[in-house]
């Protein structure tokens, strides 16, 4: 008899109950009515008391500072909301400074998405902020629209009022008008107007949102540097003073490699490789924040083996799909119907070898949830890995936003998959031996000698390309991640980027 396991339906939609608040409100002016006007008159008796000390002692203005001050506290307490409360001086701590007030008025969505894009996509302006969307339903919430440099395309960050704080918490590419539920299935939470902003022209397909997006104030946005991709920085940990001079000429070909994306591509991108036998590791931005794509499903399945090692259920356990779980990209899931029902053993070898989206979803959601699956990397030292959202061909505008790693992180894990310490060692033998029948076109594969033994996962999304492995180099075996962002929309160059990385390491590790 099959064991069913708990689906877990839809995260229910976050609402602010702004009606109570406005009511407690109203309620509270009536109750003070009654005496508004002898409050008046006294007000008025001692203000005119003040003005004449204040003129008898030489008129210095101080008082007509202070009602100025007065004035402005007492428009806070009108029915109007203000648009950026923390910009407003509050009674107890006097009037905001002017160099505070300035860097509170940045903190608006428009201007926390140009920081964000700015600051990590090259070419972005502040007219690439084409405008802010607030939604009806749940005036908690906003959208902004960041239009880059012509082969960027178009991103909407989402953002959420938290305590009077406005925090970015997801992004899509839109890029799919002819399919947005690609792109919807990471929108859980978002009000549905602001998801229907994303293509608001595009009736045929979804109900236009009614939104308009206003536009951003000329001047309103915040200097930020733009940004370039950073140093190709080669860094060395313990490696051994006999293996040096090679190690050392074999990285220089990699970052040279990594240096030219940067200056030709404008692109970023990092590698960090150890040695299985030493224990000692090197790289290029090792420690450069990427996003995941399909690489994060190595961290998934170590949590699937981990829960098998503790009895929660077999390899030849059944659980159905779900609704929830459903995401395009590679795989043949994506075309059946919620509800099929398939091994644990199934699931995984489709993950791995097909990079099948929906099965990885699946088993995310059989473990605990990214919560689990982010304990398992963070015990394996992977303390920047983080599964933020659900597995996609989409991708969001900033890692930051995303699924992400590093290259050392990626590398840090495999090692310790390599060495039996991720799971139990029958476990670890598993995963390699299931990584290892991966087929899918490799290009890290691609700059090994032929015949080279690869246990490997890549992944792709626009403008990245990754990839993380374990070689079985003669004398020494290494586990290697290189991962990138932001530079050609060619596939072809990034292979070449990644094949040509995997070379130089090859040489760097001995030839």
């Amino acid at each position: 008899m099959r064991k069913r396991f708990k689906s877990y339906g839809p995260r229910r939609r976050l609402e602010e109950n702004g009606w109570n608040v406005s009511r407690r409100r109203l309620f509270g002016l009536r109750r003070r009515w009654r005496s508004l006007g002898m409050l008046a008159i006294l007000l008025v008796s001692v203000t005119c008391a003040l003005l004449a000390l204040d003129l008898a002692s030489g008129g210095t203005g101080s008082f007509g500072e202070y009602l100025s001050a007065l004035s402005g506290k007492t428009s806070l307490s009108s029915n109007e909301e203000p648009s950026a409360p923390a910009e407003s001086p509050t009674p107890e701590a006097g009037p905001v400074p002017e160099s505070a007030a300035a860097e509170q008025s940045e903190e608006t969505p428009e201007s926390l998405a140009y920081k964000a894009v700015a600051a990590e996509i090259p070419g972005m302006t502040p007219e690439s902020i084409k405008g802010i969307y607030k939604s009806k339903l749940d005036p908690a919430w906003a959208s902004v629209r960041v239009e880059g440099p012509e082969d960027e395309g178009v991103y909407m960050l989402f953002f959420k009022r938290q305590d009077e704080t406005w925090t970015a918490l997801k992004s899509i590419r839109a890029d799919e008008p002819e399919n947005p539920e690609y792109e919807d299935i990471v929108l859980d939470g978002v009000p549905e107007d602001l998801i229907g902003s994303v293509y608001p022209q595009n009736a045929a397909i979804s109900e236009p949102s009614g939104l308009l997006a206003q536009p951003v104030e000329p001047g309103s946005l915040p200097a930020v540097d733009s940004a370039q991709a950073p140093a190709a920085k080669a860094a060395s940990e313990e490696v051994p003073e006999e293996d040096r001079e090679r190690v050392e000429e074999g990285l220089e070909e990699a970052r040279k490699t990594i240096e030219k994306y940067g200056n030709v591509r404008e692109g970023t991108a990092g590698v960090y490789v150890q040695d299985l036998e030493g224990g000692w590791g090197y790289g290029v931005n090792p420690d450069e924040t990427f996003f995941s794509a399909s690489v994060i499903k190595i961290p998934i399945m170590v949590a699937v083996y981990r829960r098998i090692d503790e009895g929660r259920f077999s390899l030849k356990e059944e659980f159905p799909t779900a609704p929830e779980d459903w995401a395009a990209g590679a795989g043949t899931l994506q075309f059946q119907e919620a509800g099929g029902y398939h091994t644990v053993e199934e699931y995984l070898r489709v993950m791995m070898t097909q990079s099948d989206n929906v099965a990885t979803n699946a088993l995310t959601r059989l473990v605990g949830g990214p919560e689990y699956v982010n304990a398992v990397s963070a015990s394996l030292g992977a303390t920047n890995t983080m599964l933020y959202q659900k597995v996609t061909s989409e991708r969001a505008a900033i890692p930051q936003l995303d699924n992400r790693t590093t290259p050392r992180d990626m590398s840090s894990i495999l090692k310790n998959v390599y060495t039996g310490r991720a799971a139990s060692p029958e476990s670890c033998q598993e995963m390699v031996d299931l990584m290892r029948s991966n087929d899918l076109q490799s290009s890290l594969r691609d700059g090994l000698p032929e015949g080279t033994e690869v246990a490997n996962k890549g992944g792709w999304l626009y403008k990245v390309y990754d990839e993380a492995g374990i070689v079985a180099h003669e004398d020494n075996p290494y586990t290697i991640a290189i991962f990138s962002k932001h530079g050609s929309a060619d596939v072809e160059e990034g292979k070449a980027l990644l094949r040509d990385i995997s070379a130089g390491v090859w040489q760097a590790q001995g030839g």
